[in-house]
């Protein structure tokens, strides 16, 4: 059964082509894989000819804002797969994802030390990075790897920075705010008590 014809096939920019459906703007492809599809005009749809082409529009359109959240930031797939699925599906960010960590653009491992060294840097402590790349979607063995891995002597900094003049009991509710263990509480608020 026909659902619609193909009315207009314009090129646009960066070999994508918009094509229109009975006369409205329908979708925009890449040239080649609506060459591959068939897509002409004249061509009367069935159901699953428009379905197909519709679902690779989606994966283009998926694969283009995977494409431009990872240039402007680096993301842990399980994170990009959710924001990108939110308006083009769940396969359609998948296929972007895996798209994407092919290239290697897309690295969890790359993301969490991104991560960790970011956190350190603003005087964020383990107990926040192992939060924020859980939220991130990292894998827990992931997680826990890049946690364990980091320097004590950086978290120690961090520890300082996230004190700054702070002192007493001040110091000790700061670093539990920002995610420090009691021991490095310990080593770095204990040892301002002592002076």
């Amino acid at each position: 059964m026909a659902t619609g014809v193909i009315t207009a096939v314009a090129a646009t920019t960066h070999d994508r082509v918009a094509v229109e459906l009975d006369g409205r703007r329908w979708v925009t492809l890449d040239a080649l894989r609506a060459d591959a599809l068939g897509v002409s005009v004249g061509v009367i749809l069935d159901a699953a000819a428009r379905a197909a082409i519709e679902e690779a529009a989606r994966e283009e359109r998926a694969l283009a804002r995977a494409a431009g959240m990872v240039a402007r930031r680096s993301h842990a797939r399980g994170e990009l797969e959710a924001r990108v699925a939110r308006r083009d599906g769940a396969e359609a960010a998948r296929a972007a994802a895996e798209r994407l960590a092919a290239l290697g653009v897309l690295d969890d491992a790359r993301h969490a030390a991104d991560v960790a060294d970011h956190r350190l840097a603003q005087g964020w402590g383990p107990l926040r990075i192992a939060h924020d790349l859980e939220t991130a979607g990292v894998a827990a063995d992931l997680l826990r790897d890049t946690v364990d891995g980091l320097d004590p002597e950086a978290v120690d900094e961090a520890a300082r920075r996230a004190i700054g003049s702070r002192t007493g009991v001040e110091a000790w509710r700061r670093l539990a705010a920002r995610g420090f263990d009691e021991e490095t509480a310990e080593r770095i608020a204990g040892s301002l008590d002592d002076t």
